[in-house]
C-alpha cells in the first residue's frame, strides 16, 4: 500500500496567477514560529504543508488522512479518491503535482515477535545497515527501507483503530521510501501523483516489484554450514561466513582497509556477496518472511 506521500505543486502559467501563500495559507493551521514573510509552514489534518511563493509541498501518511489510520491499507485507487478530497479542499489540481517522497509499505503477520527476525537478514549492497529504536533501517542517500513492530508503533501514537485482535498479532512492517533523486534517476523524469493512483497503474506497480526485489537482495543469514573443503582457500571461506554471522561487518572492514577506488576492494566485496548468498541454509523464520513479503507485494499488485 502507499503511505507516505510528499507532492510538489508549482502552478503553471496556465494555471494562471495564484497567490499560494495567502489562499492556501488560509485553509492550514499556521505555526507562527516556522513562518514568515517568504514562507508559510502549518499543517492540515495530519499532513505538513509548506508554502512559497512559487510552490507548495504537502507530506504526510494518506492512509491517516483519509481513514485516520494508517493500520489499514490504502490502494492506488484509494490514493487518488485521497488527492482528489485534498484537491477540492485546497482548490489545487494536486495530480498533477510532482511526487518529492513516496513510501510503499507491505504488513505481513509473522510468528514471532518481528524484532526477531532482525538478526536473519543481513547486508545490502550499497546501503548502510543501522538498528534504532527498535527498527531495521537499509539507508542511502535517495531511498532507505525500514523493517518494524507496526503494532507496537501503533501503540505508540495511540491509535484508536487497535482491535483486541490485532494487539495478540505480530506484525511486521516492510516499508520502502523513495525519494524524487531516486524516482527520477530510476524512471528518468519526475513522477507526477496521477501516475501512481487511479490514472496509470504502471508505475505504482513497477514501485511494488522494485520493493520485492531490493528485499530479495538482502543477504540472508541462515544456519552456517560447518563442512567445507580441506583446503586454505575453503577454510578462509568458512572463517569468512563466521565472522559475517557473529556480526563482523566485512564491507565496512574492507572499507576501513582500503583505498577509495580500489578496484580489488569491489571485486573482493562482490566475491564476498555471492558467497554469503551462496552458504547459508536459511532457516524456518528467514522463509517464512520471504515467501509472506512475497504473496503480500502480489496482493498489492493485484
Amino acid at each position: 500500500m502507499i503511505d507516505t506521500l510528499a507532492l510538489i505543486y508549482t502552478p503553471s502559467i496556465v494555471d494562471g496567477y495564484i497567490n499560494l501563500m495567502s489562499e492556501i495559507g488560509a485553509k492550514i493551521n499556521i505555526d507562527l514560529k516556522k513562518s514568515n514573510e517568504f514562507r508559510v509552514v502549518g499543517k492540515y489534518k495530519n499532513l505538513c504543508v509548506y508554502i512559497e511563493p512559487t510552490f507548495v509541498r504537502i507530506e504526510g501518511s494518506f492512509p491517516k488522512y483519509y481513514y485516520g489510520t494508517n493500520l489499514k491499507p490504502l490502494s492506488h485507487i484509494e490514493l487518488g479518491l485521497a488527492i482528489d478530497k485534498l484537491s477540492a479542499v485546497f482548490g489545487l489540481p494536486l495530480k498533477q503535482a510532482v511526487i518529492g517522497r513516496i513510501d510503499i509499505a507491505t504488513d505481513v503477520e509473522v510468528v514471532n515477535p518481528p524484532c526477531s527476525y532482525f538478526s536473519s537478514l543481513g547486508n545490502l549492497a550499497k546501503f548502510d545497515r543501522n538498528i534504532r529504536r527498535g527498527s531495521l533501517y537499509y539507508e542511502q542517500g535517495w531511498c532507505k527501507l525500514c523493517f518494524y513492530d507496526k503494532i507496537a508503533e501503533a501503540k505508540k501514537h495511540n491509535d484508536c483503530h487497535l482491535t483486541e485482535e490485532l494487539l495478540n498479532k505480530n506484525i511486521l512492517r516492510y516499508e520502502i521510501r523513495y525519494r524524487r533523486d531516486r524516482l527520477k534517476n530510476y524512471f528518468g523524469r519526475d513522477i507526477k501523483v496521477w501516475e501512481v493512483c487511479n490514472g496509470s497503474i504502471d508505475v505504482y506497480c513497477e514501485l511494488v516489484a522494485k520493493s520485492f526485489f531490493i528485499y530479495n537482495d538482502i543477504v540472508k543469514i541462515g544456519n552456517l554450514e560447518f563442512n567445507f573443503d580441506m583446503t586454505m582457500a575453503g577454510l578462509g571461506k568458512w572463517a569468512i561466513l563466521k565472522q559475517y554471522r557473529d556480526g563482523t561487518d566485512l564491507m565496512k572492514l574492507i572499507d576501513n582497509c582500503s583505498e577509495k577506488g580500489d578496484k580489488r576492494a569491489r571485486r573482493m566485496k562482490r566475491e564476498i556477496m555471492k558467497l554469503l548468498k551462496e552458504r547459508y541454509v536459511l532457516d524456518e523464520s528467514t522463509e517464512e518472511l520471504k515467501e509472506k513479503i512475497f504473496d503480500a507485494v502480489c496482493e498489492l499488485i493485484d
